[in-house]
Formats: structure tokens, sequence, C-alpha cells
């Protein structure tokens, strides 16, 4: 054998390697295709199918240099089906899965807890059902927890502790009940910061202590509540909050005055809720100052 033809040989074999790897889908690709099938209709996929690499599907997003799956991005697809043929064990370099605005039900299954790279979890706007697993708090990267306008359900508040990394809670428009959520008052972290509670059926008075248990919050919203009492003084004590929305609650009294003087402030919404009386507030903005009632103040 020549040496030319050694290195033709050579050349053949490494090409034919390449675009092998190139055109295989591998376990990422075959476990998608998986839920897929188990989905009804899913003409928004159509491009997911063994004749194309994995990472020219439609809503995927590979790393250019290993070639994993890093994002599932597949927003207003017209999904329609349940996420428990979807095998999170599979994809360990996902950071960020976003299915919002289909017509996924049924419970969001416990194994999410296996996507241990998970930064971004976006489910808004689906018919999911059922208890916030408490495993999503097993996610040692996750930073953003999206599940706005579904149906769940208070989470089980004894195994459900905020992880560390998560900085935005995103609960709004569900089916939670109760006093405030004892699984974020409970938090150890100081990482939060953004809550958003707002249009559930939260009931009881606001806390005394946010400053102490999310120090860095910038967004706090727990309007269309029934949140009772007065507007708690020591919410001026969250420093670095710029959108502080309470409107739609049962809430007594003005506005403390301590909260109207935070210059950090551009929005604070107490309408809609009981007072004792009419009065003014104010928004702060362009450094002008204008009269207005029931207003939202919030940060420039």
């Amino acid at each position: 054998m020549t040496p030319q033809f050694r290195k033709l040989l050579f050349f053949s074999a490494t090409l034919c390697v390449l675009l092998c790897t190139a055109s295989a889908i591998g376990p990422e690709g075959e476990a998608l295709l998986r839920w897929k099938d188990t989905l009804l209709n899913p003409t928004s996929l159509s491009s997911w199918s063994r004749a194309n690499p994995t990472c020219s599907w439609f809503g995927i997003v590979c790393d250019e240099h290993t070639g994993y799956v890093n994002e599932l991005y597949v927003t207003r697809g017209s999904l329609s089906g349940t996420l428990d043929a979807l095998s999170f064990a599979t994809f360990q370099h996902l950071e960020i899965i976003d299915l919002s605005f289909n017509n996924l039900f049924g419970a969001i299954p416990t194994n999410i807890s296996l996507l241990v790279t998970l930064t971004i979890l976006y489910l808004v706007s689906n018919d999911l059902v059922g208890a916030i697993p408490y495993q999503l708090t097993k996610l040692p990267k996750i930073m953003v927890l999206g599940l706005q306008y579904n149906q769940i359900t208070n989470p089980d508040a004894a195994n459900f502790l905020v992880s560390p990394s998560l900085q935005n809670i995103l609960l709004r428009g569900n089916k939670l009940t109760g006093t405030f959520p004892q699984f974020i008052l409970n938090n150890t972290s100081v990482g939060l910061q953004e809550i958003d509670l707002s249009s559930n059926a939260f009931s009881g008075l606001i806390p005394e202590n946010l400053q102490d248990i999310a120090p860095n919050l910038v967004q706090l919203d727990l309007s269309s509540n029934m949140f009772s009492g007065h507007i708690p003084r020591s919410l001026s004590k969250l420093t670095k909050l710029y959108l502080l929305n309470l409107a739609e609650n049962n809430l007594t009294g003005g506005i403390p005055m301590e909260l109207r003087n935070m210059s950090g402030l551009l929005e604070i919404c107490p309408r809609g809720n009981n007072k004792s009386g009419y009065y003014y507030t104010f928004v702060f903005m362009m450094n002008v100052y204008i009269p207005c009632y029931n207003c939202i103040i919030r940060k420039h």
C-alpha cells in the first residue's frame, strides 16, 4: 500500500466519521423524538426527524463546540400533550427550557430535577396542574422559575426549599392559596430578586420581614390576591426595590410615608384596596412629581 493511498484512505475514513457524526441524532435526539411521538399533532416539530441533525431542529440550540443540546425553546408551537415522556436524565447539558404559550397539560414531572445544568425554566401559559414539585428546588443552578398562568397548586411546604441559585420566582395566575408562601419565608439565600405571586388566592398579612428574607429584591408583585391589613412600613427597607404592586387586595390604610419617600421606587400600586378616604400618591419620574389617585410608584 503506497503512502499516497494510505493518506487517501485515512482522509476518507475521517470524512465519513465527521459526516456520520453530523447527521446522527444521538441519545438527546432520540429522547426528543420519543416525546414528540406522544404529542397530539405536533406540526410545528416537522423538522424533528432522523433525516435531520438534531441541532438543526426547530427550537433546538446546541453548543457549537460539543454538539450537546443547550436550549429547548418551542414557544407558541401549539404543542399539546404532557411532559411525562420527556427523558430529562438524557439532557446533561441543557441550560434553558422555554415551552411557554402551548397547550401542555398534566403535572410537572418530578424527575425534572435530573436537569443538573438547568438555569431557566419557562412553562408559562399552559394547562399544567397539580402541586409545584418540590424537586424543582433540587436544581442546583436554577435561576429563573417561570410557571405563570397555569393551574398549579401549593407545593409541599415542608420540602420545598428555595434553591440558593434562584433569582426569579414567577407564579402569577395559578391556583395558589393560603397565607404568604412559607417556602419563601423559609428562604435562607439572599439571591432572590423578583417575586411574582399575583393573581392567585393568597390571604393574610404581608410579612414584615421581607427585607431579611430577600434583601436584594427589585420587584415584588402581590396584586390580585386577598392580602389584608396595612402595607408594612418595613418594605421601605428593601432598598433595591423598584416595582411594588399591591393592587386588588383587601389592604387598609394609606401608603406609609416611608414608601412615599423612597426615591428608588418608580411605581407602587395600591389601587383596588379598601381605603379610609381618598389620598394622593405620587409617581416619581424624570424628577417631576405628578399627583394622581391610587397610582403605582416604580424605580426610574
